[in-house]
């Protein structure tokens, strides 16, 4: 059995995947305060006093907001822990022979009418800022850093996880839609806004043979389809709370227009095609990971 050094694996994603895999993979899981993958030497230590065969990197700044906040800033924690992490742990394992496994997201393209997704592996990432939030430029640097460690790598992109869990720092976006609506808070939700979720408990069987094979390349685990949000809000709606009709209609369009918004793919999400033919693994379409999700609330 592999021995897996997951990083970041008390967030959202990380710690959903730690329960999931466990009889699957020996995990290793660390948090900051055993390896401090923003400090290249304290990097390289662990390294060389620990044994493992695998690294997966979940460890990461997701508040797509807060992270806008230190834009341009290479000396804050969202660059350093996205970006130069990535980087350190990907020289490591060229120094080491140890293969890593770096969680990315699609927010790494800028999803916009010139440059429009669904997305497939083979995408080039953009190597400009422009139209990228700082969260989604950290990740796209923390790409080319690892493709061009010659270190033995996959990248694996997921985007706008949920899960049937509970997590108690945070909700996921879709139970987030559920708390609104049960609250008479829901916003109108956007029609013009592509995007593929994964239901984390998909997650687990795709990722676990990269990591068991080593499989090198880039990765797409998401919904075998595409949605728009307002789209998955209905259905989530119709399935959760027997309830439809309800959902009022917004643009995301107009919404990016207003003044200090942070730059999102609008018309984003990943393809698959590929993945599933690599993986020998069919991945399932958002309503029957939807499905899913509201048989195990």
């Amino acid at each position: 059995m592999k021995k897996i050094l997951v990083i970041g694996a008390s967030g959202l994603v990380g710690s959903r995947f730690v329960e999931l895999a466990k009889d699957k993979l020996e995990i290793i899981a660390v948090d900051e305060k055993i390896l401090d993958i923003t400090d290249k030497n304290a990097v390289n230590k662990y390294f060389k006093d620990n044994l493992f065969d695998t690294i997966l990197n979940f460890a990461a700044v997701t508040n797509v907001d807060g992270a806008e906040k230190e834009r341009g800033n290479e000396s804050g924690l969202t660059w350093n822990l996205n970006a130069f992490g990535p980087k350190y742990l990907s020289e490591a394992c060229k120094q080491y022979d140890r293969f890593l496994v770096q969680i990315s997201t699609d927010f790494v393209f800028t999803g916009n009418n010139e440059d429009s997704g669904p997305y497939d592996e083979e995408a080039n990432i953009p190597e400009i800022m422009d139209g990228i939030g700082w969260y989604g430029w950290t990740k796209n640097r923390a790409e080319k850093f690892v493709s061009e460690s010659e270190s033995r790598y996959a990248i694996v992109r997921i985007a706008y996880p949920f899960s049937s869990a509970k997590y108690d720092l945070k909700l996921d976006f879709a139970k987030n839609y559920l708390k609104l609506f049960d609250e008479g808070k829901l916003f109108p939700i956007f029609t013009d806004q592509t995007f593929t979720p994964l239901y984390l408990e998909d997650l687990i069987n795709p990722l676990s043979k990269i990591l068991e094979e080593e499989l090198e390349g880039i990765f797409h685990i998401v919904s075998s389809d595409v949605a728009t949000p307002f789209d998955f809000v209905e259905y989530l709606l119709k399935r959760a709370r027997n309830i439809e009709g309800v959902v009022q209609k917004g643009s995301m369009e107009e919404f990016l227009k207003a003044e200090g918004r942070t730059p999102r793919p609008r018309l984003g999400g990943l393809k698959t095609e590929k993945t599933q033919l690599r993986l020998e693994m069919k991945l399932r379409s958002w309503k029957e990971m939807v499905d899913d999700f509201v048989d195990k609330l």
